[in-house]
């Protein structure tokens, strides 16, 4: 409604006029003071025990309701003073509005315009001098433009950086949006060495600034942790309303203040404690001797002292929930990111966050064994999102209230939590994680890592399971010769068939501990042997023992290549850093092992769940043993044999060892093994990587700079010439022998021969067309029993041009467009085959190279053969020399 009132007076400006003034025109209605009191009264007009209220705030706005009286057919609608004095006086609304204006003076002048700040101090009685050192300011809000007091807000920092708007009969808004609550200063923050006195909201701060003293508003009735650096050095006196909140808040507050503040003191005001809606200082303030009683309890106010709900230690920070989702988890998650790395709690780095192929993980520690507790990397599951979320931060929500803004804490809800988990990406944020190592290693440019903790450049976490003596800086060529002396103790009791296999174990070793500094590729390494019990499994637990302080972690090599994709998903999952195939004894080979030996990340679908596993990086090194094995698929060109050799017909049965129990052993010297490693590695690096020569190797060629180098640098053999081994078990490359040589002999003029030529000299009874015993056996492997043309066309097509000793297949059409198979020499200018799998020739021999410094004669001289008594008669130790 906006009818005229007095001419030129509508009801809005009649209503500012009577806010604050409701009480004094009802006593002039006639309306009783008693009937104004909160809480049911019965009605005068309609009876009853409880039906007539009046609302809280009846003086600035004059609202009262009665059950009875205001109801669907009442000509009167409760909403305002108006309509109060209607109902007392039995009048119409409008005969209603015209009394009070007259009862107001109101004549066809319009009044001056109100002060908004005055009206809101005497509305909330407050001194306006002292309300106004609050920075206020008149301002409007909201698209209906309402005047306000506009007051600042301090953030942390002590900057004000956002407004709270006060005006008669409201109970007052912070500025729209999150992060808008802060604390109420008049005009200046706090100096060490003086008096403040601390309250809730901007009011009573207001009302004790008018009585003289320094006093700060707090936005809710406990302080938050981050605006205790807001008072170093001050002496701070908590005056809480006389509520249990209020108790509590001061309580807790003033702990957050401890070891900050030269002295923290709780008030208690004059009246009575209630559970809630207590007294505050305004209030008491209207009681008799109001002031004097309320200065009484500053001076008496007594020093705090803990509690047992003190929360000294909570430095969380807050984060608002609110309905900008994507903004609050992008939030969370920086503080999740900083959860564990700072502070000096023992517990930090057990909560810390890591990413690993777009999941969040955490680095546990796993049952102890012994003296020994390793690291596990494991996935964080949802429950432990919840967790670790209210580790890093209090989450809250903000409600305005008369006193300012209500901060409540909150748990984190389903969606934050279920967003973070399956997130996905977090921006860089939380530190990636590449895996764990427990012995100093070297980065790509050949820096040491030998600090524990987590490594920014490499992404690994170094938990040392030893006492390791410091790396040498910068160690010389005579010292990584020397070291690989150190190293080749451990083979002292091994069969070993020639220094390429020494360089070989050698070279394991070397992956193994600097596997960090190789960028790319490792290969697979073999310990194959001629008979069981040579020492196969304890070659490689010697090796894995060195760099990691544990045997070698065994898994079952299977054909089936679906169940080796998910044992490859496992070990990249786990960042397992060394898995032994133990005891193979079947062919080796199959896809997917091909492609995890040559590449550097791995992805594939999770275990038992429809998600991927996102991109993992693939730093593990495979080794496999078994007796004389034999690899098949394109796994040949993938291995690294290291052969055992033993003349012994039951050489698990031998004694009379140097070392007995090699691995007690190694246990004893493993950090002096392991420094040794690094130092050939570190001294090869210092040196600039220098390159050695017939060290090619496709697919490993980072590995054959650095591991491969390193050794040979240091005066080792070449461990490279023990992949003729591996070539010459390759079932491929004897295939492709069998069909080169079996196409050659039926084939002497070199025209080639048709499909259905050859099948007539393999399983034809053509007496007049020659037979070749060769070609027929591959062709059988191929085709089994009988001829099968599709078959056999797809596997030679996928054999041809592959170069072995210095021929291959390949196919032309004749004039009547029949394909014709044939072998053909290679030579020098013909490119696109891959190398000659059997060719003597690529791994030349040592003297090959140029000639040598007189440093290098001087290592050439120490060739290593450092007990020769049991290199004439090598054979294994007993008790653990065994297939174990």
């Amino acid at each position: 409604m906006s009818e005229n009132l007095s001419g030129s007076l509508d009801k809005p400006q009649l209503l500012r006029l009577s806010q604050g003034r409701w009480l004094d025109i009802f006593a002039a209605a006639g309306i009783p003071a008693h009937l104004l009191d909160h809480g049911g009264k019965p009605c005068p007009k309609c009876g009853g025990t409880d039906r007539l209220n009046a609302d809280r705030d009846v003086a600035s706005n004059g609202k009262v309701f009665c059950r009875g009286c205001f109801n669907k057919s009442s000509a009167i609608r409760p909403g305002d003073g108006f309509a109060t004095v209607a109902w007392w006086q039995g009048s119409t609304y409008g005969q209603a509005t015209k009394w009070v204006a007259d009862y107001l003076g109101v004549t066809n002048t319009p009044p001056p315009p109100i002060d908004i700040i005055q009206a809101t101090a005497d509305n909330k009685r407050m001194p306006v001098e002292a309300f106004r050192q609050f920075g206020v300011v008149e301002a409007k809000r909201g698209r209906k433009n309402i005047r306000v007091a506009r007051i600042d807000v301090y953030n942390e920092m002590g900057e004000v950086h956002s407004y709270f708007d006060l005006w008669p009969g409201s109970k007052g808004y912070s500025k729209p949006g999150k992060g808008s609550s802060g604390m109420f200063f008049p005009g200046r923050l706090p100096t060490a060495g003086e008096i403040w006195l601390l309250v809730e909201g901007v009011k009573d701060a207001a009302a004790l600034v008018g009585m003289g003293y320094q006093a700060a508003g707090l936005p809710t009735n406990n302080m938050n942790a981050k605006y205790a650096r807001l008072f170093p050095g001050v002496h701070v006196i908590f005056v809480p309303d006389l509520d249990n909140a209020g108790l509590r808040g001061a309580q807790l507050s003033a702990s957050r203040l401890a070891g900050i503040a030269s002295s923290v003191r709780i008030a208690r005001l004059p009246g009575e404690l209630r559970p809630s809606g207590g007294a505050d200082v305004r209030d008491a303030l209207k009681i008799p001797d109001g002031e004097k009683l309320v200065r009484e309890a500053m001076d008496q106010a007594k020093p705090w002292q803990p509690g047992e709900d003190d929360e000294p230690s909570d430095q969380r920070p807050d984060v608002v929930v609110t309905m900008e989702e994507a903004e609050v988890s992008q939030e969370v998650i920086e503080h999740l990111a900083k959860l564990g790395w700072t502070g000096a709690n023992a517990i930090d780095e057990k909560i810390r966050l890591f990413v690993r192929g777009g999941v969040l993980v955490q680095v546990i520690e796993q049952d102890k064994v012994g003296d020994c507790q390793s690291l596990v990397i494991r996935d964080i599951p949802s429950c432990m999102v919840r967790e670790r979320i209210t580790q890093a931060c209090r989450l809250v929500t903000e409600t305005e209230t008369e006193e300012g803004v209500e901060v409540k804490p909150v748990r984190p809800p389903g969606w934050l939590i279920d967003g973070i988990f399956r997130r996905g990406s977090y921006d860089r944020q939380i530190k990636p994680l590449a895996g764990i190592i427990e012995a100093p290693t070297l980065r790509v440019d050949g820096s040491i890592i030998q600090a524990p903790g987590y490594d920014a450049e490499t992404g690994l976490v170094y938990r040392p399971s030893a006492k390791y003596p410091t790396v040498i800086e910068s160690p010389t060529q005579q010292e990584a010769h020397d070291a690989v002396t150190t190293l080749l103790e451990v083979l002292v009791d091994f069969p070993m068939q020639d220094e390429a296999d020494r360089s070989a174990w050698l070279a394991l070793v070397l992956t193994m501990v600097g596997r960090p500094c190789i960028a790319g590729n490792v290969p697979l390494f073999a310990v194959t042997a001629n008979i069981r019990g040579a020492g196969k499994s304890l070659l490689v637990d010697a090796a894995t023992l060195i760099a990691y302080g544990h045997r070698a972690a065994r898994k079952t090599f299977t054909r089936d290549d679906d169940e080796m994709r998910k044992v490859i998903t496992a070990v990249a999952l786990a960042a397992i850093p060394s898995v032994l195939f133990d005891n193979v004894d079947i062919q080796m080979g199959g896809a997917s092992l091909d492609a995890a030996i040559t590449s550097t990340v791995w992805s594939d679908r999770v275990l038992g769940q429809s998600r991927m596993t996102g991109d993992l990086p693939m730093q593990v090194v495979w080794s496999a043993t078994g007796n004389n094995l034999a690899f098949g698929s394109d796994i040949g060109r993938r291995v690294l044999p290291i052969r055992l050799n033993s003349l012994l017909e039951t050489p698990e049965t031998r004694n009379g060892f140097q070392h007995p129990n090699l691995l007690e052993w190694i246990e004893r010297n493993r950090p002096r093994l392991a420094v040794a490693a690094l130092t050939i590695l570190r001294a090869y690096f210092l040196a600039g990587t220098p390159q050695q020569n017939g060290g090619q190797w496709g697919s490993f060629e980072s590995w054959s700079e650095i591991a491969r180098g390193a050794l040979v640098w240091a005066g080792a053999a070449d461990p490279l010439p023990t992949r003729e081994t591996a070539l010459a078990s390759d079932d491929t490359v004897i295939l492709l022998s069998k069909l080169i040589l079996g196409i050659a002999e039926t084939d002497p003029t070199g025209i080639g021969l048709t499909t259905k030529e050859i099948e007539q000299a393999t399983f034809g009874n053509d007496a007049h067309t020659p037979r070749s015993e060769v070609l027929l056996e591959a062709v059988t492997e191929i085709c089994g029993d009988g001829f099968n043309n599709r078959k056999f066309g797809r596997r030679v097509r996928n054999l041809s041009k592959r170069v072995w000793k210095g021929q291959f297949i390949d196919s032309t059409l004749d004039r009547t467009g029949v394909q014709r198979w044939r072998v053909r020499q290679a030579n020098a200018g013909f490119a696109g085959f891959e190398g000659s799998s059997g060719s003597e020739s690529r791994f030349p021999p040592r003297s090959s190279n140029p000639s040598p410094s007189a440093d290098d004669a001087s290592l050439d001289s120490q060739r290593f053969h450092p007990h020769p008594a049991n290199h004439a008669n090598p054979a294994p130790s007993d008790g653990d020399w065994g297939e174990v």
